[in-house]
């Protein structure tokens, strides 16, 4: 990945735009599939009672009434049955119990469908697996925790083999070595 700061010509300006294509892609990949809209859908199945008794439980109090679907639909037929102050509040009591409670779920499942946020979620861990994790790791394994070396004795060692190294390969070692140390 290629940060914005770090743009100072068109090869950066083409490996962010490269990064910026797979990250999308990789996010449709993963949130766009077919097992992420069966989750999708088991989800919202498993959630649909809450979500049926909040909207009974809203209904009731606005309209004062006891619920009842030949009621809900204004049929001529249906008789209203009154809910005294006490049902009420203890209707509303309920709602907002379960309002209170759904919060977070309502909150991860707007986050987890929005297509800006998918992108946002797959970004940060492609940067965490690729440059933020992987670099992390790769400094500390070169510094010494697996080779049982410090930083200076391993700048040292590099610092002898980069000259025998060739072209590429020379430019990369090098890049890593920069990024290792900084």
């Amino acid at each position: 990945m290629t940060s914005i700061f770090e743009i100072t010509d068109w090869a950066h300006v083409a490996s962010f735009f490269v990064w910026t294509l797979a990250v999308c892609a990789i996010a449709k990949a993963l949130f766009g599939s077919l097992p992420a809209a069966e989750l999708q859908y088991r989800l919202s199945l498993r959630d649909a009672p809450r979500r049926q008794r909040m909207n009974r439980l809203n209904w009731e109090i606005n309209n004062r009434a006891k619920w009842g679907e030949d009621v809900a639909r204004r049929s001529p037929h249906a008789a209203k049955q009154p809910l005294t102050d006490a049902d009420i509040e203890s209707r509303r009591l309920e709602l907002q119990q379960l309002a209170r409670s759904s919060l977070t779920w309502r909150a991860f499942t707007y986050f987890m469908g929005c297509f800006a946020c998918q992108a946002s979620w797959t970004a940060l861990a492609v940067f965490a697996f690729t440059r933020g994790v992987g670099e992390s790791l790769a400094a500390s394994a070169l510094r010494g925790v697996v080779f049982g070396r410090s930083g200076a004795d391993w700048r040292a060692s590099f610092a002898e083999r980069a000259p025998l190294a060739r072209g590429r390969a020379h430019t990369s070692l090098q890049g890593l070595s920069e990024r290792l140390n900084a």
